[in-house]
Parts: C-alpha cells; structure tokens; sequence
C-alpha cells in the first residue's frame, strides 16, 4: 500500500516482523502524481491545505513492500514544505 502523512514513527511498523526502512527525499509534483492511489492520513490542517486534500488522522501499520510519503512543514515558516519518502523493507 501507499500512504501519505505528516510524520512517521517506527511505532508504525508491524511489531510481529522485523523491518527496516529507506528514506528518500521526494517532490510535491511526485506526491501529487500518486495522489488518487495514496491512503491519507494526514493529521493537520495546514499540510491539508497545502496537498488540497482533507485532513483524515488515522493509524495505519506498515508491512513490508509499503512506501509512505511524509510531508511536514518547517517549524519556523509554516509555508515551507518538506518531502520524504519511506520505502518499507524486510
């Protein structure tokens, strides 16, 4: 699955296997190119704003094969954007 969200914890990986993950930087035309086949679970108003999107604050567990897009915004200018990518691995 693809997912989209404004943070990643190693808390999101499925706890029964043991996974590693790569760390990618992306763009927003990448993000918007995948929009229509990505789970949203962005929690915030402004990263919701920003991608046109609404704001949907789920949980989500990452297996292997799984990739999420992260988007956030910089602390001290909320109209900077940063862009990641995070393929899960076995």
């Amino acid at each position: 699955m693809k997912y989209l969200s404004n943070g990643f914890s190693p808390k999101m990986l499925n706890p029964n296997k043991t996974l590693t993950f790569t760390l990618k930087e992306t763009t927003y035309e990448e993000i918007m190119k995948n929009k229509n086949e990505l789970v949203n679970s962005i929690g915030h108003q402004i990263i919701a704003d920003h991608l046109d999107i609404e704001k949907n604050r789920i949980n989500i567990q990452l297996e292997e094969g799984d990739i999420i897009y992260i988007v956030d915004n910089e602390k001290e200018d909320h109209t900077q954007f940063n862009y990641r990518k995070i393929i899960i691995n076995q």
